[in-house]
Formats: C-alpha cells, sequence, structure tokens
C-alpha cells in the first residue's frame, strides 16, 4: 500500500486548472492556414486537425524552418489573449490544498509559455500549491510527448506512482507514453476513448479527484 507521499500528481492547466479563453480551435486553423499558404502542409486538411499545435509547427518547420518562428508566435498571441480574466476551475485551490495537505506531491505541466502565465497563477493564489510549474520553455519535448512528464518526475522527490490529470488527448497520450496513469476530466472522454488511449479514472470536475484512492493498486 503506498502513502500519498509515494505518490506525484501532474496537472495540465487550460480546462483543467484555468478556464482560460484561448480559442485552440481558431488557433489550429490559423496554424493550418500558415501551412498551406507557405506550401508546407503535409497532409489533408482534415489530418492536420488532428495534431496538436506543436505538432502542426513541427510540419512547417521541418518543410520551412523559418515558418516555426511566425507559428509560434501566432500561440503566443493567443495565450496571452486567453490569460486575460481567465480564472480558476470550480474548487481549484480548495482541491489543491486538500491533495497538498494529504502529502500527495503537486506539479504543473502545460504547454504554454512562460511569459504571462507565472503572474496569473500568483494573482490566482494557485503557485503554492506546486512543488514544479514546468512550461514550454522548460521541457525538451511538448505533449503529447511524454518528455515534459519525464521532466517533472526527474525533479520530484522520488515517487512510486504517477497520475498526469488533464481534459484532452494531449495529457493522455503524454502519460501513456511516459508510463504513467491518466485522470480525464471535464467533457472530452470520448475523444480521447476514440484514440484508444487508456484512461484510469475520469472526474466531471476537479472536485472528483478527492473521491480517487489514489494510493491503491
Amino acid at each position: 500500500m503506498l502513502t500519498p507521499n509515494d505518490v506525484a500528481l501532474i496537472f495540465d492547466l487550460d480546462n483543467t486548472l484555468l478556464m482560460s479563453n484561448i480559442d485552440f480551435s481558431a488557433v489550429r486553423q490559423q496554424l493550418i492556414d500558415m501551412l498551406q499558404a507557405a506550401g508546407a502542409a503535409d497532409r489533408p486538411r482534415d489530418a492536420l486537425l488532428h495534431l496538436s499545435l506543436s505538432e502542426l509547427v513541427d510540419v512547417g518547420a521541418r518543410a520551412t524552418p523559418l515558418l516555426a518562428a511566425p507559428m509560434w508566435e501566432a500561440i503566443r498571441r493567443a495565450e496571452l489573449r486567453g490569460l486575460e480574466g481567465a480564472m480558476p476551475a470550480e474548487g481549484a485551490e480548495a482541491v489543491l490544498h486538500a491533495l497538498q495537505a494529504h502529502g500527495y506531491h503537486l506539479a504543473l505541466l502545460t504547454n504554454n509559455a512562460r511569459e504571462g502565465l507565472l503572474g496569473r497563477l500568483e494573482a490566482l493564489g494557485l503557485t503554492p500549491h506546486f512543488e514544479i510549474v514546468a512550461t514550454r520553455d522548460d521541457v525538451p519535448a511538448l505533449k503529447p510527448a511524454a518528455g515534459g512528464i519525464q521532466y517533472v518526475l526527474a525533479r520530484l522527490p522520488a515517487v512510486r506512482r504517477a497520475y498526469m490529470v488533464g481534459d484532452a488527448w494531449i495529457d493522455a497520450q503524454a502519460a501513456r507514453d511516459a508510463g504513467i496513469r491518466f485522470i480525464g476530466i471535464g467533457d472530452k472522454r470520448a475523444s480521447i476513448e476514440s484514440r484508444r488511449i487508456p484512461i484510469w479514472a475520469w472526474v466531471a470536475e476537479l472536485g472528483g479527484l478527492l473521491t480517487l484512492d489514489l494510493s491503491s493498486d
């Protein structure tokens, strides 16, 4: 039997802990427009829509290295707009406080840049709950790759079990590829199941984490 001190929870940010206003669908369409305008699209638009934002940038960089910078700039602008007025998910501070009080190790892993993010987290009172805040400026590879999770775990005290908590398929795939459990949250379960990615548990909102036996086999 594990104790909470043996367990780490790694949280996604957007629409998991913070209800940001980033229109990911619109950004994805914008990036695809940029790929097609540059003649860099390597597959039909419908297929490109299944890629993460960072994967779309990779497509552009492979075809035309100079395309990566303006694509990242489009993402950066969308992130900064999305952080304006963004508020925590319902019960976020209370749930993080309860998990921390139980002795779980908590970390935040986001594909967002640090710019504008740390100040917003601080203003909302969320920063003190995390032992690590890892952004795209810190990790070797972005979700859905496993590199961010591996980066976080290498910097936490030795834990015997870890969970990725998120709302999207990129969180679930990163968890699978890193060999840890995935806990989904929100209303996108079907999109993850359609990709045949394992789900250890699903909760409707953050408070549901407190009902899970995270230390059991």
